[in-house]
């Protein structure tokens, strides 16, 4: 295999609690997934509604240049300083596929074409069944990639007061599992 080996992201269940729920308004969980999943973000994290913030786009992405993501991150971490970011994917997305982007445009389809170039040999090499799956987690430990890009979030993380997490539901099981890039995920 090439040097840019395909390392499936370990998943773990998530455990119930994983981000403790204050039990009253103030939003602590910035919410970032994708516009066609049905996973329900505060039954998956098990929270009051009015304690997450939520953005929902193609494929949960973070576009260099997408303004309402980039406003929507900015106030969640600087005016609301949410102590929690979540990028949740869901597999059998039809948006992040690893065969086909039919439709996408733009600097999505750009950004997943460029993944997929990335982990192309690697992603060919996988069962079927399991090539959109895995390129679902790529997507997601890419996202948690851009958000660190931005200075608001690193130094709120350096400061020890956001955690990002990166997470992917499972329509067929509903439950969600929790990604591990390898290393700690602040």
């Amino acid at each position: 295999m090439s040097e840019k080996r395909l390392k499936r992201a370990a998943t773990e269940p998530l455990e119930a609690n994983y981000i403790p729920s204050l039990q009253q308004a103030p939003r602590q969980v910035l919410w970032i997934g994708c516009s066609d999943s049905d996973s329900k973000d505060s039954t998956v994290l098990n929270l009051l509604d009015d304690e997450l913030l939520v953005l929902r786009n193609i494929g949960g992405m973070i576009i260099d240049g997408d303004l309402s993501c980039e406003t929507t991150i900015k106030h969640a971490v600087v005016d609301l300083q949410v102590k929690h970011i979540v990028v949740c994917g869901h597999y059998g997305c039809r948006i992040v596929k690893a065969a086909s982007r039919e439709g996408l445009q733009g600097p999505w389809l750009s950004k997943l074409s460029a993944l997929h170039s990335a982990h192309e040999e690697d992603i060919n090499q996988l069962p079927a069944l399991e090539r959109d799956r895995s390129f679902v987690e790529l997507n997601i430990l890419d996202q948690l990639r851009s958000l660190r890009k931005f200075p608001e979030v690193t130094d709120a993380i350096r400061l020890g007061r956001l955690h990002i997490h990166g997470l992917v539901y499972d329509s067929e099981t509903d439950k969600a599992y929790r990604l591990s890039e390898g290393q700690q995920n602040h």
